[in-house]
């Protein structure tokens, strides 16, 4: 069959998954700490208006050769790291040994710097949330985070040694810092897991999770069924009715409605609708 480019509707980043649900049964944002015999913030908005979020690009060269630019579930530890801003004005900085003094440098009307490691990939919105609540609720100005921190930054800027004194730190479960092959691949499975909890909620039936992989950049109607040994790479588009039989790949692909693959590799083509694709097929470049 002549192949053919296949003109997609697929835009970068297409979906922002937001992993969280933050709404108490008033619809508002609720805090994470405080009680709620507490004055507490209605939502979160002072965090966007007020912190500047820093994300440190670790390179842990003893982990696996481009640690940096490793992806998971489809994009890279910095950008799950990122993800977790909540819509703060964000920054990407390289690693190096003197962090601090390069944090202090920069020029910035935020009141407040929270500065997290890319190593880190489980931090999400809920947890940057839980951790400038406690930052808040505390009055303090520096907050020495297992990995990473929160600062004031007029303070950072007047206080050229406040680190010397630093102990100890706030731990969360979200900061679990990926050190190692084993670390990172629990983070990995961690990550998909919460991808396909998203699609799950939206109606996708998921057959063996254990051996279904799909990019957080997918997008799953709702209705799709997915069965084991599936991986939906890219920023494919897997409209209602389709069946996913055991055993595809599908590669920055789009799936119409009512389709049914059964064992093939599909790369940046379209399936239309209600077609089959039987075992064995392979379909790149192409509309069928």
């Amino acid at each position: 069959m002549e192949t053919m480019d296949i003109e997609f509707e697929i835009a970068k980043n297409q979906i922002a998954i937001d992993f969280e649900n933050l709404k108490d049964q008033d619809g508002q944002e609720e805090s994470l700490v405080l009680q709620k015999s507490v004055i507490k913030p209605v939502n979160f908005d002072w965090i966007k208006n007020e912190v500047l979020f820093v994300v440190v690009k670790a390179n842990r060269i003893e982990v696996c050769p481009g640690f940096s630019s490793l992806k998971l579930c489809g994009k890279t530890m910095t950008d799950w790291v990122l993800m977790a801003s909540g819509g703060c004005q964000t920054m990407v900085v390289n690693d190096c040994e003197d962090i601090i003094d390069k944090i202090r440098t920069i020029n910035t009307d935020k009141k407040i710097i929270a500065l997290f490691y890319s190593d880190t990939p489980l931090l999400d919105k809920s947890g940057f949330y839980r951790i400038m609540d406690y930052f808040s609720s505390k009055s303090i100005n520096f907050l020495q985070l297992a990995r990473g921190i929160i600062v004031k930054t007029g303070f950072l800027k007047n206080n050229p040694s406040f680190m010397s004194s630093a102990t100890g730190g706030y731990e969360d479960d979200c900061l679990f810092v990926v050190d190692s092959g084993q670390a990172l691949s629990y983070a990995h499975k961690q990550l998909n897991q919460k991808v396909l909890n998203f699609h799950k909620a939206n109606g996708v039936v998921i057959f063996g999770e254990n051996s279904v992989f799909v990019d957080a950049d997918c997008e799953i109607d709702s209705g799709v069924i997915i069965y084991p040994n599936n991986v939906i790479s890219g920023q494919s588009i897997i409209s209602s009715g389709c069946v996913l039989q055991s055993g595809n790949v599908v590669v920055d692909s789009i799936l119409a409605e009512n389709v049914e693959i059964q064992g093939c590799y599909i790369e940046n083509s379209k399936i239309c609708q209600g077609n089959v694709v039987k075992a064995g097929e392979k379909v790149i470049n192409e509309e069928r």
